[in-house]
């Protein structure tokens, strides 16, 4: 690709640090002075220099210390870095570990590992892994759907959330049958744990408030009463120095901070800004906000909020690395934000309207209960900077939203979220010659249902890592995928007749009206390729026997998975397809 892109970011526990952690498998040790800002950095590079190794994990072990997971095909390997100010390489170990790692951590001169099995039955399990002994221990007994949540190595505690409750598992040194293994569970999902104070997540009507527990006791302590809830809460970071609580959510489509001391005080809240701040901390000094900052035009980086400036900026930390994702705008796109009434539903949308479009894509976003933010978008700022208005559509089942629209579509994929789509065009979007749809894993399924019952509606379909065929995903599917569209689905997986009717593979003559670019990584693991390929072999064969005139184009990317930030890959391509039709006519 020619550039690097942020993927990881991890601050040390001190406020003294920051790792950076590239698709290139580079990685840099960035110190901060008190206020948060960038000192210094230094590259970590020794680690990468096998081509076949790849960077899965990224994490501080301590003040001082650094460790990089690589994988290989043989398996991993663990390199230990020290001295933030000349960083040194200072082990390198290899181990055949088969199973993903969640966290480390460097406890009585050893590191240990946390990692998670999904059993067949669906069933996960939580365990610790001795890398220098390979020896193994469990956790947790195995857990229907655990969340996980947070992991003290120093008392030896694990919080997970089952079933909207919280439960905080205690292990001892001792190698333990599941079933003796201890904890506390708690009416609400757990979120942080310092000393004896309990973060948790408190339901409410309309999303969640914040709120606390002292260990031992049954009082809850409600961070605010007053103030609009949460639509979904991220996480919480309790700080027993100041006692505060830092809450990260999402309200009403906006990604927000709110801080709170533990006697209910709202001491700032960030909400309306360009741009998204995600996975902050506060800076050594308390008067900041540490955090990986994107926008529509601004791929990941570094960025700082600082509360006494009393302004919506995100100060970015420059890139001293190659030039980024090509050219882009200065200005970022006008953003606004609407809702359309449906039925008694009222669907939000970010609406990008340069000044005299006269071409519309609509953008699906993938999930189905992710949700469209201003964030990095290269296909969003390539079109904009096209003259082609863009409107981001949350469709029912998106989160941020309320519980209540988060659930929309559970019994009903490709049911209400669909007609959704078709309405906008016909009631929003209907003095629009050229609409098109852009989508993405679900929103690339959506898309290419809609088009194919409607074909009369649409000039162009672009669908990145769809699924065509729900009866075939589910009967191909892992023992997760299943359980996960038996939750989803329900009901519906039982009626073949209902499935094909939600499936693009049973409007292939309706696809094949409308200009349609698929786009597929090789090594997708959710979305199968191979029905990207069957629906792409299907239009063509229809195309040839019926005469419609169209475009179709397929694009298979070798080594690519299905994982965030893939459509800057694809971003050009895209773009040039959905202007095609405009440009030429």
């Amino acid at each position: 690709m020619g550039y690097p892109f942020l993927t990881r970011m991890s601050v040390n526990k001190e406020r003294t640090s920051m790792l950076l952690g590239y698709d290139d498998n580079t990685c840099e040790w960035c110190s901060l002075d008190d206020t948060g800002r960038i000192d210094s950095r230094q590259s970590l590079s020794e680690h990468g220099t096998e081509s076949d190794q790849h960077t899965q994990h990224i994490q501080f072990i301590g003040r001082n210390r650094v460790l990089v997971i690589t994988q290989d095909k043989a398996g991993k390997w663990l390199h230990i870095y020290e001295n933030e100010k000349q960083a040194i390489l200072v082990q390198s170990l290899f181990v055949k570990f088969p199973f993903p790692v969640m966290q480390a951590a460097w406890q009585e001169g050893q590191f240990i590992l946390l990692f998670s099995i999904r059993h067949r039955s669906g069933a996960v399990r939580i365990g610790l892994y001795d890398p220098e002994k390979d020896e193994a221990r469990w956790v947790t007994p195995d857990l229907d759907n655990p969340q996980f949540v947070f992991w003290s190595a120093s008392t030896r505690e694990v919080g997970v959330n089952v079933g909207g409750f919280g439960r905080v598992y205690s292990y001892s040194k001792d190698i333990l049958p599941s079933s003796e293994i201890p904890y506390t569970e708690y009416a609400y999902p757990v979120m942080d744990k310092q000393g004896d104070l309990i973060a948790v997540s408190i339901p409410v009507e309309d999303g969640f408030q914040p709120g606390w527990i002292r260990q031992g006791e049954d009082r809850v302590h409600e961070c605010s009463t007053d103030s609009q809830p949460f639509s979904e809460m991220i996480r919480m970071q309790l700080d027993l120095h100041q006692q505060l609580v830092l809450c990260e959510g999402i309200t009403c489509g906006r990604w927000q901070y709110v801080q709170y001391t533990l006697d209910r005080e709202k001491r700032y809240e960030l909400y309306d800004y360009p741009g998204i701040l995600t996975q902050a901390v506060l800076s050594r000094d308390r008067q900041g906000l540490i955090g990986k900052y994107e926008s529509i035009i601004c791929p990941p980086v570094p960025g700082i909020y600082r509360f006494l400036e009393q302004t919506r900026t995100i100060t970015r930390f420059p890139v001293e690395r190659d030039e980024r994702i090509g050219n882009h705008p200065d200005k970022e796109p006008d953003v606004i934000y609407g809702g359309v009434h449906y039925g008694h539903d009222k669907i939000p949308y970010m609406d990008m309207h340069p000044e005299g479009a006269e071409q519309v894509v609509i953008y699906l976003h993938g999930g189905p209960h992710n949700c469209l933010f201003d964030s990095f978008s290269p296909v969003i700022s390539g079109l904009y900077q096209a003259g082609v208005r863009v409107i981001g559509l949350n469709y029912p089942g998106s989160s941020g939203f309320g519980t209540d629209y988060r659930m929309r579509i559970q019994n009903d994929w490709g049911g209400v979220d669909a007609d959704v789509i078709q309405f906008m065009r016909e009631q929003m979007l209907s003095s629009y010659s050229h609409v098109s749809l852009y989508g993405v894993s679900y929103g690339a399924y959506l898309a290419l249902l809609v088009a194919g019952k409607s074909p009369e509606l649409w000039s162009t379909v672009v669908a990145c890592a769809p699924f065509t065929d729900l009866e075939g995903l589910y009967a191909g599917g892992g023992t997760k995928l299943r359980s996960f569209l038996e939750t989803e689905i329900g009901e519906l997986l039982h009626d073949q007749s209902a499935l094909r009717d939600r499936s693009p593979t049973a409007y292939v003559s309706g696809l094949s009206e409308v200009n349609i670019q698929l786009i597929h990584g090789q090594s997708d693991q959710l979305c199968p390729v191979e029905q990207t390929e069957r629906l792409y072999l299907d239009i063509t064969k229809n195309k040839q026997m019926s005469g419609a005139v169209g475009r179709i184009e397929l694009h298979v990317v070798q080594d690519m998975a299905h994982e965030a930030y893939s459509e800057r890959i694809w971003a050009q391509k895209a773009v040039d397809f959905l202007t095609y039709s405009r440009v030429s006519t």
